[in-house]
């Protein structure tokens, strides 16, 4: 049994969008629920096209519920297994369960054109975007920038109720610095702002921290 992340409805079921079209729906642990599919008992490397469907599935949730996300590759033998990792990290859950409720992941790249000449202005452009965007959020991360055009990697949490002002803000970035290349995605559930691992030696238990 394969846990894509964790919600706090009853009785949700998503249809057959899980592992090998396999239906996806919820347990109930307490008050809360693992949103889960049947899976072959297997350890879970990054492979793209897991990691899709892991990431799929967790967005269509997302459309519907707050979503405390779960990393990737945690599956169970069966529900008692299931029930016994939901023991363990409940603690952890419960705790992590504020930051993400009626909360989304947006997340912000900025690109600087091929052999643009910043005259050294990179560091004082990336404040003030961070800065002008961080008005609308809760909190961000910035994350790595693992390209020399890439002048800004930034994940932002954000109120659902604000989400439209964080956008007009982005339009308004895009408006002002139209010399450089903007990509916004999202919603996305808070990966970078909520790590649970459940049971598992040293994976399990909760931490705020960055997920690359």
């Amino acid at each position: 049994m394969y846990v894509y992340c964790v919600i706090r409805s009853e009785n949700a079921d998503f249809g057959p969008i899980g592992f090998g079209n396999s239906d996806v729906h919820t347990i109930e642990y307490r008050d809360l629920c693992p949103v889960v599919s049947e899976a072959e008992l297997k350890e879970y490397d990054v492979d793209e096209k897991d990691v899709e469907t892991h990431r799929r599935v967790v967005r269509r949730v997302l459309e519907e519920h707050d979503v405390l996300p779960v990393a990737y590759g945690m599956v169970f033998k069966g529900r008692k297994n299931l029930a016994v990792a939901m023991s363990a990290g409940y603690a952890a859950m419960k705790k992590a369960w504020p930051v993400v409720e009626g909360r989304v992941e947006l997340g912000v790249k900025v690109i600087k054109p091929r052999n643009a000449d910043m005259n050294g202005q990179d560091e004082e452009i990336r404040r003030g975007i961070v800065g002008f965007l961080s008005a609308a959020s809760v909190d961000f991360k910035n994350l790595d920038l693992f390209s020399d055009r890439l002048l800004l990697n930034t994940a932002f949490l954000v109120e659902r109720s604000r989400i439209d002002e964080f956008s007009e803000r982005v339009s308004a970035i895009i408006e002002e610095h139209s010399d450089l290349r903007t990509n916004y995605s999202g919603p996305w559930p808070p990966y970078n702002f909520v790590d649970i691992h459940i049971l598992g030696k040293s994976r399990k238990g909760f931490r705020q921290a960055r997920i690359n």
